[in-house]
């Protein structure tokens, strides 16, 4: 019930902004080994992106091998204070933590204190699932292993909402969490789970011996000379950090619960030396860090035959494909993860074949997409200069995106897609409306067209006159396939497709259930920047929708599927769908909260 915009590359651009950052002029043609023209370019262009989309703060890495080539900062780390970003300025890495989390767990599977496919609870032991995938629940804890939680093919829910700003020990957390149920089959589906990540971070601690930070810094922080990189504090407690806005005003900085998923500070020029290890083999400086196997099986998918995931490919907590953004360039394997959220963005991408990387980070909430797209382009150069051909992300060709190619569904076409759709982003809803396919999804309306491959595609018009950009939204292409007895709405971008979401059938509805119309506030919590304040749930053409509700501002909206008369789940797969939610007496419970009852039923 709560999500960021920005989490696979390509649903992020389509709704986060609508547009996505716009198109940067060319750059000039690279000789070479001619690196310095790159920065040239860099120079004059970061700032110019910074000003348009208002970000104070960005640093920037660049490697090739073993070298690196540029580090620089850009802009302002504290606004108030007049302090500027230097390359040694450490922002909030936000989900590139995994990446340091999968290595530290990979080191203690060199040294047999961890195994990749051992069950958790030999480790964690006070840790149990429940599973309604499972006719024995001892099965289901055993399908819980360290190898599916690298890979977000757990099954384990994606958030555990409550107490995620409190700072309690890591070590508390199997027990918290004790009991929570699978939201989807192990094994069967990556389904990004900060979740799983803080349980990683868990077993770290419980295997090692020492806290989380600790084994951290004698593990790989101080092995790679990351000299500003920690998992603990703040920006106000630690004068080389820079600070995160949201609109041009200075963020609340608190401290994460889960810092194995999300609380790593770092600067580029930090995680310059992690790649520059990786790119060895597990050497760095010549000494050790990791053994070269864990580098090998930290690039190796994952999740191969899960026909629901389609294009997007994981490793070790590494994403070894774009998953539907745009590629450095056809062919080009490309190997990235990205960071968001705390008022702060960044992105490390590398090319495994070539041995090039680009580490960005900046300091505001939107930022995301040009980090994003800056790591792209930077990357295409970098391999240009490197090979003395210009890259292009597929043909070299403008995209043709022609609307007069387009045509109005026929009746049958528009009676077959009309449906409501679960997303990680809310209900999509589709309909036959006035002989047009219309959609509506996060609040935003338009009309979907075939065009001349037979894919829809999303246009708008102004006054019914003038045609709107819709920036990736107008681009991409959506259809509707069965996949595994399921009707998956799907998107293909460069030639990747991706899920997007599940049609949903109107269910049967137990009077329990029905019953649970209303609105709901969190119950006993003391929680000053909680993620959610309420809930409402309301009925629309059949479905039970849930609504979350921060500060009575109202949030997205989610199919709740009944189960039985006790629970019912999140319809759809992927990021917080499939998730439990509870009847209690007089109230509900989901993430870790229990909600109270406000209201009788009302209309919504």
């Amino acid at each position: 019930m709560l999500r960021t915009l920005r989490g696979l590359p390509l649903l992020g651009c389509l709704l986060g902004s609508i547009g996505c950052h716009g198109q940067s002029p060319a750059p000039p043609s690279i000789a070479k080994g001619d690196y310095s023209a790159i920065i040239r370019y860099l120079q004059t262009r970061i700032p110019r992106d910074m000003a348009q989309d208002n970000i104070p703060g960005l640093s920037i890495a660049l490697v090739n091998g073993q070298e690196l080539i540029w580090a620089r900062g850009f802009g302002m780390a504290d606004k108030a204070k007049g302090l500027p970003v230097t390359p040694n300025t450490a922002f909030r890495a936000g989900a590139i933590s995994k990446l340091l989390t999968a290595s530290a767990a990979l080191q203690l599977v060199e040294e047999q204190r961890l195994t990749l496919d051992a069950p958790l609870q030999q480790t964690l032991r006070e840790f149990y699932v429940r599973s309604r995938f499972h006719a024995d629940q001892q099965a289901a804890d055993r399908d819980i292993t360290l190898r599916r939680l690298l890979s977000h093919q757990s099954g384990l829910p994606s958030e555990h909402l409550r107490d995620l700003r409190n700072s309690y020990a890591m070590g508390q957390m199997p027990m918290r969490l004790s009991g929570v149920w699978l939201s989807t089959p192990p094994g069967t589906q990556v389904a990004y789970s900060n979740l799983g990540y803080a349980l990683v971070g868990a077993a770290i601690e419980r295997s090692s011996g020492k806290e989380f930070e600790a084994q951290m810094q004698h593990s790989l922080l101080k092995p790679l000379e990351m000299d500003r990189a920690s998992f603990v504090g703040t920006a106000a407690q630690v004068g080389f950090r820079a600070l995160g806005y949201q609109e041009g005003v200075a963020s609340t900085d608190a401290q994460l619960r889960d810092i194995a998923a999300g609380g790593l500070w770092a600067s580029p020029k930090d995680l310059s030396h992690y790649v520059q290890m990786l790119f060895a083999k597990g050497l760095y400086k010549g000494k050790r860090v990791m053994a070269s196997r864990s580098i090998d099986e930290m690039f190796t998918q994952q999740n191969t035959g899960n026909a629901l995931d389609f294009d997007c490919q994981i490793g070790l907590a590494w994403f070894l494909a774009p998953c539907g953004d745009a590629p450095v360039g056809p062919g080009v394997r490309t190997y990235q993860h990205s960071g968001g959220g705390d008022d702060f963005a960044a992105q490390l991408s590398l090319l495994p074949d070539h041995q090039l990387a680009v580490i960005i980070m900046a300091n505001d909430s939107n930022a995301e997409d040009l980090v994003a797209t800056l790591a792209t382009d930077t990357l295409r150069l970098m391999l240009e200069a490197q090979t003395g051909t210009p890259v292009c992300s597929d043909d070299c060709q403008s995209p043709r995106h022609g609307l007069k190619l387009r045509q109005v569904p026929t009746a049958i076409d528009r009676q077959r897609l009309a449906g409501f759709y679960a997303t990680a982003w809310g209900v999509f809803r589709i309909k036959d409306d006035e002989q047009r396919l219309r959609g509506e999804l996060a609040g935003f309306n338009f009309e979907l067209l075939r065009d001349d491959q037979g894919w829809l595609r999303a246009q708008k018009k102004l006054f019914g006159f003038w045609l709107k950009d819709l920036g990736e939204l107008g681009h991409v292409q959506l259809d509707v396939i069965t996949v595994q007895g399921r009707q998956m709405l799907t998107a293909r971008s460069h030639g990747q497709r991706i899920p997007i979401g599940e049609r949903i059938d109107p269910p049967p509805l137990p009077m329990a259930w029905a019953d649970t119309v209303g609105t709901y506030q969190v119950l006993n919590s003391f929680e000053p920047d909680a993620p959610l304040s309420g809930i409402s749930v309301r009925l629309e053409e059949g479905f039970l929708v849930i609504r979350g509700q921060l500060h009575d501002e109202p949030l997205t909206d989610y199919i709740l599927l009944p189960v039985d008369n006790a629970h019912a789940v999140l319809a759809g797969t992927g990021y917080g769908l499939g998730d439990t939610v509870s009847r209690q007496i007089n109230g509900l419970s989901a993430s870790g909260y229990a909600f109270k009852r406000t209201h009788p039923p009302l209309s919504f």
